[in-house]
């Protein structure tokens, strides 16, 4: 099944876009709360899904990167046992040890793996801001590694760290993958798929368009964008989380 998945080969920009766009990728159902979906060699796209009190549910997006020390998660799967499952999935198909987290801020569709990733030593890695209102909500534990204020950028290796600055939540960041011209906007960014602005309880919705401008000026050349809920598609659900905040 693995080497079913390794038939689109690494492509660059647009035409990477365009596989995206056209190809019906094989998915991976892991269990019935998650799936995995290759999107080019070395990066993977994992999928978990929660029922929400209000019994409405959802899918949250996250990314697995192949580096030369190992897999990255970038987002933690939905919960921990979801985060479980996909780190087995990893040692028995990708056969490649697991070597760090990000978290793209702080809310369990982010870090909900924590204790996941802490039973196998796995850093679960943030920003300051990230890890002390995670610790402050009980989410632990969450190695700050950089202090970024609003539009600064902090290379970790083949990923940027970007701060676009308040929207979602105060300390919501995105992940800039250069080598395949990949933005993952977390939530931050939006999708058709649930319309509006989601949980918007620790948003700071004044901040939130200015941030989304930041963000697009920041990065003019990505071509593809993984929303944080919903479908991959381009820099176009930058326009449509914009357009989410103009008046009628």
């Amino acid at each position: 099944m693995l080497k079913r998945c390794f038939y689109l080969a690494l492509l660059p920009g647009a035409a990477l876009q365009a596989a995206v766009a056209a190809t019906p990728y094989p998915v991976q159902q892991l269990s019935p709360e998650l799936q995995v979906q290759q999107l080019a060699e070395g990066l993977w796209l994992h999928r978990s899904e929660q029922k929400l009190s209000n019994g409405a549910v959802f899918t949250a997006n996250g990314l697995l990167l192949d580096t030369p020390e190992g897999i990255w998660l970038l987002d933690t799967a939905w919960g921990f046992y979801p985060t479980r499952d996909l780190l087995h999935w990893i040692d028995v198909m990708l056969k490649r040890p697991v070597v760090k987290a990000i978290a793209t801020h702080a809310h369990e569709d982010r870090t909900g793996g924590v204790v996941a990733l802490a039973e196998r030593g796995i850093p679960l890695q943030a920003t300051a801001q990230t890890a002390a209102l995670a610790t402050k909500a009980g989410i632990y534990p969450l190695q700050a590694v950089t202090n970024l204020t609003v539009g600064a950028v902090y290379q970790d290796g083949p990923i940027q760290w970007f701060y676009p600055g308040p929207g979602h939540t105060s300390d919501n960041i995105v992940l800039y993958l250069p080598h395949y011209q990949l933005l993952h906007g977390g939530c931050f960014v939006k999708a058709p798929r649930y319309p509006g602005l989601g949980n918007i309880a620790d948003a700071d919705v004044k901040a939130w368009p200015a941030s989304l401008k930041r963000l697009k000026a920041t990065y003019p050349q990505l071509k593809i964008l993984v929303p944080g809920h919903g479908d991959i598609a381009d820099a176009a659900l930058l326009d449509y989380s914009l357009a989410l905040f103009s008046t009628p």
